[in-house]
């Protein structure tokens, strides 16, 4: 695996919560959606991918990871550095506000039950620190690729 990241560590210190958003995302549509993907929860430009169907949706996310994946082999510091914690941190954001429509699916969230909303915090808290650590991995290997330049 560090073979794998060493070859670009920024990009794939920001991919977990990537591939997590784009996967909740799509798992995230209400039944409606299914119909007729004219009932989309999306806030974000990807809307527009989701209009048109899943799969163009599933198309555009690969596209822009490669995207992605091709453009952190080619930017220099300090736009590396920048790009990479603007979508650790939107992705991270993005894919955890769904933890808690999931939670209220199942009726496990209850706004009036303090034990559920610190279960739904918990688990927020537990994602966040494995994205950090993922994330803190990735960018050791960065740094120390720097160091031995």
């Amino acid at each position: 695996m560090k073979k794998i990241i060493s070859k670009n560590p920024l990009f794939f210190a920001f991919v977990t919560p990537a591939v997590t958003d784009t996967i909740v995302t799509l798992l995230g549509q209400d039944p409606a959606y299914w119909i007729n993907h004219r009932v989309i929860n999306e806030a974000s430009p990807v809307y527009f991918f989701l209009l048109a169907s899943p799969f163009v949706y599933i198309i555009g996310s690969l596209i822009w990871y490669i995207f992605w994946y091709w453009t952190f082999k080619h930017l220099k510091e300090p736009l590396n550095l920048a790009i990479t914690l603007l979508f650790l941190i939107g992705h991270s954001w993005g894919s955890s506000s769904w933890i808690h429509k999931f939670l209220l699916d199942k009726r496990i969230y209850n706004l009036f039950s303090q034990n559920s909303i610190m279960f739904g915090w918990s688990l927020i808290i537990l994602y966040f620190v494995a994205i950090s650590s993922i994330a803190t991995y990735c960018l050791r290997i960065y740094i120390n690729q720097r160091r031995n330049g």
